[in-house]
């Protein structure tokens, strides 16, 4: 799917202020990276099964709104929320830029209504959402307020110790997740955490992990 182009300042305002959840990317088309990031937002928009739109305006051919949200670069995305500008990104960060639209979209559902099922949604791309539900995921019993297990307990000790910024899941809420996930990642066991859509492990190979300070810093703080 091809992201739409806003071609005139009327077209960019029309597109923000009635789009619930919009990214527009400021473009050139003398910069090869623009075309990348258009194809990513459009993959994005699959991923979270149509929960935000994405768009493209050529940034020196309508330069009011580049004036307007302060470009002067492109690539750069600018997220909109009912019309209001709540957050952007400068330059060429595909992994930044994945992490704000699944930020933005979480916050714009509410927790509760990203984790339940979609209409439509098999079991594979809703574990896959809810992976990539941030940075950094813990499947777990319970949550980081009230550990149901040891291992649970354990584990978000250990992440607390770094001040890592991550989401819990609850496995005991939800028993389609609690068996799909083993199958899905080849894992048997819980709690599972994941880093930028990938299974790290769970609480012995991240205890080990943490030793490592190269791991440490590429994990998401407070």
């Amino acid at each position: 799917m091809a992201l739409q182009e806003l071609k005139s300042l009327e077209s960019f305002n029309e597109f923000i202020s009635k789009t619930k959840l919009a990214a527009v990317v400021f473009s050139a088309s003398w910069v090869p990276q623009c075309a990348q990031l258009h194809e990513i937002i459009a993959e994005l928009v699959k991923d979270h099964n149509n929960s935000f739109e994405g768009a493209f305006i050529d940034a020196e051919g309508v330069p009011e709104a580049s004036m307007n949200y302060s470009v002067s670069a492109a690539p750069t995305v600018v997220f909109f929320n009912n019309g209001k500008n709540v957050d952007r990104l400068d330059g060429f960060n595909p992994s930044a830029l994945r992490n704000c639209i699944t930020k933005l979209v979480t916050e714009s559902l509410g927790v509760a209504d990203y984790e339940a099922p979609l209409k439509g949604e098999d079991i594979n791309d809703r574990l896959k959402r809810l992976i990539n539900k941030s940075r950094l995921v813990l499947f777990m019993k319970g949550d980081k307020q009230q550990p149901r297990c040891g291992f649970s307990r354990q584990i978000v000790e250990l992440l607390d110790s770094v001040n890592a910024d991550y989401t819990t899941f609850d496995i005991l809420q939800d028993d389609e997740v609690r068996q799909g996930l083993k199958i899905y990642s080849d894992w048997p066991t819980y709690p599972q955490l994941y880093l930028d859509g990938e299974l790290i492990g769970g609480l012995d190979i991240v205890r080990e992990e943490l030793i490592d300070p190269s791991f440490v810093d590429k994990i998401p703080k407070v």
